[in-house]
């Protein structure tokens, strides 16, 4: 698949836990999802992303690996994630997967050898220090785990040891390694043999987990780029048309690094955050309302696109993902419509999570699988409220999380009603399908009184974030709610520009 052709795809995220469990053990499964081939379809969506399936003890969400060349058996078996390719090849959806690249488990195989008080061959493939009493306090590490003398240092959560791609500064030459150390190469060729394992089996590529976090002591993150065009000139040779998504937010570093896109994600200090989901915990109320800064969303927003056009990459767009709290807990029906036209028309490839395309919300429930805060917004998928657990198991099971009352839609039901969220973002899927503008790079924005104009070659997308009404120029295409002449506040509009028809 051609970085040109990429830009063709609507991604749906699955959390494979969540979406459909066929066997009644409450626990989703890759049967589940190959059993929903055709509702993703139906709905638009041509990519999958599927968050981790490997064999893993899951106090992390599956983000922690036990074996990564392996499915953990609560999702099926490789014969499952291979029907489950097959199936979505024959409907054209692409798959996609998380790969894991800055850590493993603390129970995998090959950490452990590791841990190992002797030396042998898979020593160096994690980061160790030489003293088991005094970790150093500029990093997080574990001591007094495993007989070997020293602790292991972690990438994110204590069972996540991080692989050793060594350090761009080496302030301690007894322990720590260049990134330029062959030693460090250990994880680089791990990781290539990971990649290669998947895309052999038929996987179209990879959303990167943690990107930036490979090299340490990295604060500009040039090392780490380095390490990732080092693995990526040698993986595309042999598989030239996969592609790598990186969770990095932040495009500049990422595309230097040979990403063909980048997520942008909820964080505090961008567009996406500012205009959709800000809030008294954050940074004031979400633009989307009629109130915030616009200046500097505009500012960071023009940034990130120029830096996309500039290298022929992509912004990864999303609707939430299993870290955040979903949409709905934002924005009401009215303003979620206002979100999905933005997503679905401006540059880039959209990503929406599994069950926000029917509006569900974020559950407060207690941690399960180390989801902590972010495991209400991993709750089941909401199938059909007329059937037991809501159509998520085939027959009895329990769920093994349960559903939320704040939750009273469906698939089903929103399947149904013209009029629903559900079949609005059907209409914009199929919009961006035939109308090949919208997938164009460049994008213009006029700002005009916090009224945007986004310019989409011979469209335009108005959004009205102002508190009155607006006029304007242009065949109505598609809006987020029904009007007569001016476009109300807080609405959004696609037009046909009349001065590019009458040419």
């Amino acid at each position: 698949m051609s970085r040109q052709s990429f830009r063709d795809l609507i991604v749906y995220e699955i959390y494979p836990t969540s979406f459909k469990d066929t066997n009644h053990d409450g626990v989703g499964d890759l049967k589940g999802i190959t059993q929903k081939l055709d509702y993703i379809k139906d709905s638009g969506f041509n990519a999958l992303w599927l968050n981790p399936f490997y064999k893993s003890p899951f106090k992390d969400g599956g983000y922690d690996v036990e074996d990564f060349f392996a499915v953990d058996p609560r999702f099926g078996t490789m014969d499952d994630y291979r029907e489950l390719i097959r199936e979505a090849h024959k409907r054209e959806i692409r798959i996609f997967i998380d790969l894991v690249a800055g850590h493993a488990s603390f129970m995998n195989e090959d950490f452990l050898k590791s841990a190992e008080p002797q030396r042998n061959d898979k020593s160096d493939l994690f980061i160790w220090n030489d003293n088991p009493w005094q970790p150093d306090g500029e990093f997080r590490f574990i001591s007094g785990m495993y007989q070997r003398h020293g602790c292991y240092m972690v990438n994110f959560f204590a069972h996540q040891p991080a692989f050793n791609y060594g350090f761009k500064v080496v302030e301690h030459p007894e322990w720590q390694m260049s990134y330029k150390d062959e030693r460090t190469f250990a994880a680089r060729n791990y990781m290539l043999d990971v990649m290669r394992f998947w895309l052999k089996e038929g996987t179209d590529g990879f959303r990167v987990d943690m990107a930036d976090s490979l090299v340490k002591k990295d604060d500009d993150k040039k090392a780490t780029a380095e390490v990732w065009r080092w693995m990526f000139e040698r993986i595309r040779k042999e598989y030239p048309e996969a592609f790598f998504v990186s969770e990095w937010s932040n495009p500049k570093q990422s595309f230097d690094a040979g990403f063909d896109a980048d997520f942008v994600l909820d964080h505090w200090d961008n567009f996406y955050h500012r205009f959709f989901r800000s809030n008294d915990t954050s940074r004031g109320d979400a633009l989307i309302t009629g109130k915030g800064d616009m200046e500097f969303a505009l500012r960071d927003m023009k940034e990130r696109f120029a830096e996309a056009e500039k290298t022929d990459s992509y912004l990864a767009l999303i609707s939430g993902n299993h870290d955040t709290w979903r949409i709905a807990n934002y924005l009401d029906d009215k303003d979620l419509r206002v979100f999905y036209m933005i997503l679905f028309t401006l540059p880039g490839v959209p990503f929406v999570l599994y069950g926000d395309e029917i509006g569900i919300k974020t559950a407060d429930i207690p941690s399960r699988d180390g989801g902590f805060q972010r495991t209400g917004t991993r709750i089941p998928m909401i199938w059909n409220c007329e059937k037991p657990n809501h159509g998520f198991c085939d027959g009895e099971c329990i769920p093994y999380l349960p559903f939320s009352e704040d939750n009273d839609m469906s698939v089903n039901s929103e399947m149904k009603d013209e009029d629903s969220l559900y079949n609005f973002i059907r209409k914009l899927t199929q919009l961006r399908k035939e109308i090949p503008d919208l997938k164009e790079p460049h994008m213009d924005i006029r700002n005009e009184k916090r009224v945007l104009t986004f310019s989409r070659g011979r469209y335009e997308l108005i959004v009205n974030m102002s508190n009155r009404e607006y006029v304007f120029k242009g065949e109505r295409i598609m809006s987020s709610a029904e009007f007569k002449e001016k476009l109300p506040a807080h609405c959004a509009v696609l037009v046909y520009k009349q001065v590019e028809k009458e040419k």
